[in-house]
């Protein structure tokens, strides 16, 4: 080693801040190198004042430049792996849920009029027949218990055998009501949750639906809606009931929909 690196080590071996594998290479120059040898001497008997602060000592400068970029380094890499790790949470494995002023409703009705619908003893189920609207005018159907039959307008109502239609049905609107829950988000999938709770007399339940806004990165796409980010919910008119609810979870509220509201029907006394 040089006796320039050596003499600058010195002020460190006298204060025996060397490691292992730099003492031994100082204490074997001073063995060999009588000049290097008389400066060690002269350190520690204080003929010469160390002073370390004011020594430029190049080869530990270099160890710890080298230790801080390294600490720098391992600082940006955790980093940027806390981050990324935090941003695939939030948005492509568990993303929140969509606020309440995301989120709007498109009810869509479509009303073909009214149906007669009367059971069948023999195959135990209901045999519809319609009743077209025309001139938006339901045509008058008025149901004969008496005489165990069924009238449109003045004329018998019959099936497909020409016979009389009996007097056990009832007439329900023809028609379904399409609910949209749209959620206005910059992103283009929605995981969708979907819970029905208890169900009405016609067993058409209610639903509970958390919608997610996220990314579509290693999604399970049986669980998403995609662009736009609008989950559709259709229910017959003939089974609507007052308490027919579609509510929507959302981060802030919840919001409840009442599809019977908008489909245009009247409420029986």
């Amino acid at each position: 080693m040089r006796c320039e690196i050596i003499k600058d080590l010195l002020p460190l071996y006298c204060d025996d801040a060397l490691s292992e594998v730099s003492k031994e290479e100082v204490e074997k120059h001073i063995a060999e190198c009588s000049e290097c040898r008389k400066e060690y001497e002269d350190m520690k008997n204080g003929d010469i004042k160390i002073n370390t602060s004011a020594k430029n000592i190049e080869p530990m400068k270099k160890v710890k430049k080298k230790m801080r970029l390294t600490k720098i380094l391992f600082g940006l890499i955790l980093a940027v792996t806390v981050l990324l790790g935090t941003a695939y949470e939030l948005l492509c494995a568990h993303p929140r849920l969509a606020k309440s002023d995301q989120i709007s409703f498109i009810p869509e009705v479509t009303n073909y009029g009214i149906k007669y619908e009367y059971p069948n003893p023999d195959e135990d189920e209901f045999h519809p027949f319609v009743v077209a609207v025309r001139n938006k005018e339901e045509k008058d159907v008025r149901i004969d218990r008496v005489n165990n039959c069924v009238y449109v307008g003045d004329k018998k109502l019959l099936d497909d055998d020409g016979k009389p239609v009996p007097a056990n049905g009832k007439v329900v609107p023809w028609g379904k009501i399409r609910v949209g829950v749209h959620v206005n988000t910059g992103f283009q999938v929605a995981k969708e949750k979907i819970e029905e709770t208890s169900h009405n007399k016609n067993n058409i339940p209610n639903f509970i639906v958390e919608l997610r806004p996220c990314l579509p990165f290693r999604q399970d796409m049986h669980n998403c809606i995609y662009d736009p980010v609008t989950a559709y919910f259709d229910y017959p008119l003939e089974y609507l009931t007052l308490d027919t609810t579609l509510t929507i979870r959302c981060r802030d509220r919840d919001i409840p929909f009442r599809p019977y509201a908008f489909s245009g029907l009247i409420i029986e006394d």
